[in-house]
C-alpha cells in the first residue's frame, strides 16, 4: 500500500508487524479487558498483579485483596507462648496487591516492648487469591522487625482458605532493641469474625 506521502508500507495481517510483515507479534491487534495485559509469549491476556476476573471473564475487575478484608480473631503460637488478639485486614495505599493487617500480633498492646499503642500495622502483599507474603519491615516507632517465614526464609507464603476464610502463616519477629537482636518464629492463624 501507499500512504498520502507516496511511501509504501505493508498492511500486515493480525499477529505480524515490521516493514515486510516479517515480525510475528502475538499481541498485535489483541485488546485485553480491564486491568489485563497481553503476554507477547503466547498472545493471551492475563490479569495484572492484584486483579482477577469477576462475572465477565474478559475483565479483570476484582481486586484479589478484597477477599482478605474483614475482622479476625488472631492466635499466634510462639516459643514464648500463645497470644490472642483481634485484628482487621484493610486496604493499603501501596498498591492494589497490598493489604494491611491492623492490630497484628497484639504487639501494639505492649508499649513496654518498644511498640506504639494499638493498632500495630504491617503490610502484606497478595500473591494470588489464596497466598500472600509479608515482606521484611520495621513498623514505625517500633523495636521490632517482621517478615514471612522462619529465620532461614523458608515457609514464607501465607495461605487463605477460600472455603472458610481462615488465614494461616508463619512469621519471624526480631526484637532489635536487644544486643544481639533476639527473635522467634511464630505460627499465626486468623479466623474471620
Amino acid at each position: 500500500k501507499e500512504d498520502a506521502n507516496g511511501n509504501c508500507y505493508c498492511d500486515c495481517p493480525a499477529g505480524f508487524s515490521g516493514p515486510s510483515c516479517e515480525v510475528q507479534d502475538l499481541c498485535y491487534n489483541v485488546e485485553c479487558g480491564t486491568n489485563a495485559t497481553c503476554d507477547p509469549a503466547d498472545g493471551e491476556c492475563y490479569c495484572d498483579n492484584g486483579w482477577e476476573p469477576g462475572t465477565n471473564p474478559q475483565n479483570c475487575d476484582v481486586q484479589i485483596r478484597s477477599k482478605y478484608f474483614g475482622s479476625y480473631n488472631g492466635q499466634d503460637v510462639c516459643p514464648s507462648g500463645t497470644y490472642t488478639y483481634s485484628c482487621q485486614l484493610l486496604t493499603s495505599s501501596q498498591g492494589v496487591e497490598y493489604f494491611i493487617i491492623s492490630g497484628f500480633g497484639g504487639f501494639g498492646n505492649a508499649p513496654d516492648s518498644g511498640c506504639p499503642a494499638n493498632p500495630f500495622n504491617i503490610v502484606a502483599k497478595v500473591v494470588d487469591a489464596t497466598h500472600f507474603i509479608i515482606e521484611e519491615q520495621t513498623p514505625a516507632a517500633c523495636n521490632l522487625r517482621i517478615k514471612s517465614g522462619d529465620a532461614s526464609g523458608a515457609d514464607n507464603q501465607g495461605f487463605r482458605d477460600p472455603a472458610t476464610g481462615i488465614i494461616s502463616f508463619t512469621y519471624t519477629a526480631v526484637f532489635t532493641d536487644t544486643t544481639p537482636p533476639s527473635g522467634e518464629t511464630c505460627d499465626a492463624v486468623l479466623t474471620p469474625l
